[in-house]
């Protein structure tokens, strides 16, 4: 089964399933990384140097097509519009828990009828049609067998050259990681919503990281001090 080679490559999933368990404390102390608390229900602030340098790759004249991961949000839209390029939203989490949600969340993700609702469901654009990608935080809740599948929809997606944004937990200990929403305040400022929280289903080192995109002209990474490792992808 996928599940023992997986294993061999990059070790025991961490922990056990409890979605009530809260995901370890962040580091307050500011800098890179530093978040600090706002807006209702545990929602806090962020400052990303990933989405800082992503914004930035959006420099252009021509208006560009954005795609978001994680659903319609007016915030990203008016910030992206106003950049003058147009956003369109995939919410990829929502259609996860649709699929695989009621029940084992990972065993049902071995299920080719879920699996193949979820593909259905999710990416249906045409080919090299975005010039830059939103992911946020959503790969990292797929199985290796279904990542692969996803990376490769996502590629098609995507333009030569085109700039991917994504965020996976680099705490190696953590028995649960919060999901959120991503709302943009500027360019170097998120606003993240908590949706819940999910088990690791495995971690994501750099070199992970360059095998799951090792089709990518380039990626660079961004470990910040709240245990989150982000990456920017060259298609």
């Amino acid at each position: 089964m996928w599940k023992d080679r997986f294993r061999k490559v990059f070790g025991e999933p961490a922990g056990s399933p409890d979605p009530r368990a809260g995901a370890s404390r962040p580091d307050l102390r500011g800098g890179e990384g530093h978040i600090s608390p706002k807006g209702a229900q545990g929602s806090i602030t962020r400052q990303s140097k990933g989405a800082e340098e992503f914004f930035s790759a959006l420099q252009s004249e021509e208006p560009l097509r954005i795609l978001d991961l994680a659903g319609a949000s007016q915030a990203n839209i008016m910030f992206i519009t106003e950049l003058g390029h147009g956003l369109a939203s995939d919410d990829i989490v929502a259609t996860m828990e649709q699929c695989f949600g009621d029940g084992d969340f990972l065993e049902n993700q071995e299920n080719s009828e879920r699996v193949a609702r979820f593909l259905s469901q999710t990416l249906k654009f045409p080919d090299e049609h975005f010039d830059g990608a939103l992911i946020w935080d959503s790969l990292q809740f797929l199985a290796p067998a279904l990542l692969e599948q996803t990376v490769e929809q996502l590629t098609r997606v995507m333009k030569p050259g085109g700039a991917m944004l994504a965020f996976f937990s680099s705490d190696e200990k953590a028995t649960n990681i919060p999901v959120y929403n991503y709302r943009i305040q500027d360019q170097k400022t998120l606003l993240l919503v908590p949706r819940g929280t999910h088990r690791p289903i495995q971690y994501f080192n750099n070199r992970a990281l360059e095998r799951m995109f090792d089709r990518a002209q380039s990626l660079k990474f961004f470990l910040t001090r709240d245990h989150l490792r982000e990456v920017l992808v060259r298609r």
